[in-house]
């Protein structure tokens, strides 16, 4: 014991002097004889590699191993070690031919004879080490502890598992080794290193497995329901699957459902089918996704079969929304045939403008036109529809055209689906576009990013979605039982509240309120309501306030009352067993001939274990080629014969006029053949469907398009600098032209504001020049939509949730209509603003009513053009902003 301590004490003298043993012998010959010599008795093999490694390191040196032998026939265990550089370059080809790849790359290895020993001593696990070639013929590595080296930019084991956990949460690479630099600030990985972690992760866990293949295994493993057919080449043409807790909520909520098909998701010539549906909370949720070969009637028919399987034969879909996709309105009619199927209405609006409005001559006449087009379709009765469609075929006889194209393709075949007389008698919970879906496609198409992943990328993304999905659902579910808002205190909710959705209570409450002017006539209230919703109206709920009782719960349809995801129709006490189809299988079985018992195993082993298909060698699955021309995003042309575009993939041709000197986020072909980094970057429109939700929902089916601006605190005026042609970057210049009309009428808004204290509080809050300032910095409105409209003398807009207002100039006289420039800002998020941009003649919000306190008897005819739009608007949008 007493000489290993010795030892060990003379060996920790030798570390002390080892990092500066090396001694040169020729020009290039380095001799590290010195640095590695020692007597020390290592305890363990892994004690030894340690101390090897860490005395290389020091020297500027990277020792590997060489080979090593565990020993045995007499044979004690050895280990050899070599420098990096060791032996020479193994070519993969013979000389003089030539690769059939030919790669720039080249070779550390110089034929370096530096070679260490180890040997297992007689004694315990003790080790000790003899040097072989102490010599390096190569010069030592003078940044070994910097970027760029591979040995240095290896991932520890804990880094390793940091970087397997964040890619299966679709971080990427970037973000990745910046998490890790920033937990150890001696971390010199590379982007490189990090990519090919991931890519050695993925190996692995494919196993050689095909794309398909990986998916099915991934959708077994996270117990998925999923069924798949096969082509005469038993290549997979359709694969639909379903996430177990999508089941449940599917049978909890199956009464409104939105079916659409995206493209450009994956390399391969494959439509993503997805089926959504709504919860009592109103959020959205994925029932199913589907893989279609093609959009044809038999492969939307097999899809919507599969999802027949899953429901109750007492809680089917009672409406279906689609746009106008005739071979799945055709499957629709085929699998659930007591569904009322209606049409999106913003691609009927969308198509309506793309045709229509290059028929009139001047921007009056269309805008005219588009306002009693909607006006039409808002028709509450049969009757009013009919006289808005005799005074719209007066008014513009001119135009037989367009009144041939809105009559007799949309009209005549369709009216009963989106037109409010028809489509208001039926129970659809507000939901009359497909924007849910849209808004679905478009957060899977920003995770994406590139849309030419495989399969089990997109499952693995798609999967992640769901789980934020369902724990988002789960929450709202538990607000609305446990928390009680100030606003539903009044007795006449108590029996309504905690059993009812706060979504739901906020409806009610509006018509609480309407309910003081419509009194006890139904006509006057309409109904609407309770024909749509399943909600008490107006007039019923004048009736309670009358009687002094409560609105009781009956009056509310169950779909408001259902807060968890458990199935309507689950009988918890009904024992399910399989003993009686087992037995027919058997006897069907033992009937069948030698092929037809071949045929039955496959099926049963499919349905057991659906991956065993795939791998078997008697149905061997082919790989799916890539295709070359990726589908999905039409030309700048329009073919109205065509699959309707998706509102995410919709390229406008044009834009109003009002906004003409916004940025586009569509580019033309022939400037992307010029520019195709650009192309990926702005032709992908993937914020505007997420921002659509924080817009009111009458109102969205007449926005366009939202397009973002860089949030630093700035963002609002971005956004009217970029809307008023200046561009984004020169936000800067609007701060100082607002502080500049604050300053030199002072006075005016002194009044308008009601005192000076809160003049220069505005001028305080635009004096900010710096990046990323303070929210005090911040765009605020309304206060500074009137400043914005009288400042540029402008039309301004402000759309959000929680409070719309068109704002007009306070001090000019009116220009013409056809000089007229509308902005629209929109606010989400409750932090940020973004461009909005609206159809010609769409709704217009109320006015905001300082306007008309102080503006200048000069002012007076800003609003009248605008008088119908806000009527539009108000019929739209029940909320009181």
């Amino acid at each position: 014991m007493d000489e290993q301590v010795v030892l060990s004490e003379g060996a920790d003298q030798e570390e002390d002097e080892s990092s500066t043993c090396g001694s040169t012998v020729g020009t290039e010959d380095v001799d590290f004889t010195g640095a590695f010599t020692t007597e020390m008795v290592f305890n363990s093999r892994e004690e030894l590699i340690d101390w090897v490694r860490d005395v290389g390191k020091r020297n500027g040196l990277i020792i590997v191993i060489k080979n090593s032998d565990v020993g045995g026939d007499g044979r004690r265990p050895r280990i050899s070690f070599a420098c990096e550089r060791s032996g020479t370059y193994r070519r993969k080809y013979q000389a003089g031919e030539q690769p059939k790849r030919p790669k720039t790359i080249g070779t550390k290895k110089c034929g370096c004879a530096f070679e260490l020993k180890g040997l297992k001593l007689a004694t315990d696990d003790d080790w000790m080490l003899k040097v072989i070639c102490g010599v390096h013929n190569h010069p030592i590595t003078q940044h070994l502890e910097g970027e760029g080296h591979s040995y240095a930019g290896r991932l520890t084991e804990q880094e390793a598992n940091i970087l397997v956990d964040m890619s299966k949460n679709n971080i990427s690479p970037k973000e990745i080794l910046n998490t890790l630099k920033q937990r150890d600030m001696h971390n010199v990985s590379t982007i490189k290193a990090i990519y090919n972690a991931r890519h050695k992760f993925k190996v692995v866990e494919q196993v050689g497995r095909f794309h398909m293949q990986q998916l099915t295994t991934k959708l077994m493993e996270h117990n998925y329901i999923q069924w798949h057919r096969n082509d005469e080449d038993e290549c997979i043409k359709n694969l639909f699957w379903v996430h177990p807790f999508a089941i449940g909520l599917l049978q909890a909520f199956p009464s409104v459902l939105i079916v659409d098909c995206t493209y450009k998701t994956n390399m391969y010539p494959f439509s993503l089918l997805e089926i959504v549906g709504i919860t009592s909370t109103e959020l959205t949720f994925s029932v199913a996704f589907a893989y279609l070969e093609s959009e044809r009637e038999d492969n939307y028919t097999w899809a919507l079969q599969r999802l027949r399987s899953l429901m109750e034969d007492n809680a089917l879909p009672s409406v279906i929304v689609t746009d106008r996709d005739l071979a799945l309105m055709n499957s629709i009619q085929e699998v659930f045939p007591r569904a009322t199927n209606l049409l999106c209405r913003w691609h009927i609006s969308r198509h309506v403008s793309t045709i229509c409005k290059k028929l009139f001559e001047t921007k009056e006449r269309w805008e005219a036109f588009i306002c009693s087009w909607n006006v039409l379709v808002l028709s509450v009765t049969e009757q009013e529809y009919m006289q808005h469609l005799s005074a719209i075929e007066s008014d513009f006889c001119r135009y037989p055209q367009a009144l041939d194209y809105v009559k007799q393709t949309w009209l005549v075949r369709y009216k009963e689906k989106f037109v409010a007389a028809w489509i208001d008698l039926t129970m659809h919970f507000g939901n009359i576009t497909i924007n849910r879906a849209e808004t679905t496609h478009a957060k899977l198409k920003r995770l994406l990013g590139v849309p030419q992943g495989d399969f089990e990328t997109l499952w693995t993304k798609v999967h992640a979605l769901l789980e934020l999905q369902h724990i988002e659902i789960k929450a709202s579910f538990e607000r609305s039982l446990t928390i009680v808002q100030h606003n539903f205190k009044d007795p006449i909710f108590e029996d309504l509240r905690g059993s009812v959705s706060l979504n739901a209570m906020n409806i009610i409450l509006g018509e609480f309120k309407r309910a003081d002017s419509t009194g006890l006539d139904a006509s006057a209230c309409g109904c609407v309501f309770r024909r749509t919703h399943g909600l008490p109206c107006a007039h019923e709920i004048a009736r309670y306030k009358q009687e002094n009782t409560p609105i009781p719960l009956f009056s509310v349809d169950p779909h408001w009352k259902k807060l968890d995801s458990v199935p309507i129709t689950l009988d918890t006490t009904l024992e399910l067993s399989f003993t009686a189809e087992i037995e027919m299988f058997i006897k069907r079985f033992k009937d069948t001939d030698g092929p037809g018992k071949l045929y039955l195993l496959k099926k049963l082993r499919e349905l057991a274990n659906p991956a065993s298909t795939l791998y078997s060698a008697s149905t061997p699955l082919v790989e799916h080629e890539v295709k070359t021309k990726m589908q999905g995003w039409p030309s700048l042309k329009v073919d109205m014969s065509a699959q309707d575009p998706s509102e995410f993939e919709y390229v406008f041709s044009t834009l109003d006029s009002d906004s003409a000197q916004v940025r586009t986020s569509s580019t033309t072909s022939v400037e992307l053949r010029g520019r195709q980094k650009e192309k990926v970057y702005r032709a992908r429109s993937l914020q505007p469907i997420s921002f659509i939700d924080s817009f009111p929902v009458g109102l969205r089916p007449y926005i366009h398009d939202v397009q973002d601006v860089i949030a630093d605190g700035h963002c609002g005026f971005r956004v009217v600098a970029d809307l008023m042609g200046m561009g984004e970057d020169n936000w800067a210049q609007v701060r100082k032209d607002l502080m500049d009309e604050l300053q030199s009428h002072n006075d005016y808004y002194t009044r308008l504001y009601g005192n000076t204290d809160r003049v220069q509080k505005l001028i305080r809050s635009l004096s900010c020049f710096q990046s990323n300032p303070g929210n005090d910095h911040w765009m605020t409105m309304p206060d500074t939509g009137h400043i914005i409209a009288s400042r540029y003398n402008i039309v301004v807009l402000h759309i959000s949730q929680q409070q719309c207002f068109t704002f007009l100039p306070l001090r000019s006289v009116p220009l013409p209509r056809t000089s007229h420039k509308i902005i629209a800002i929109g606010f989400v998020n409750e932090c940020h603003f973004v461009k909005v941009l609206m159809h010609p003649g769409s709704p217009m919000p109320p006015i905001a009513s300082d306007w008309f306190k102080h503006r200048n008897p000069c002012a007076q005819g800003w609003e009248a053009p605008y008088k119908a739009h806000i009527r539009v608007f108000k019929a739209l949008v029940t909320d009181n902003f």
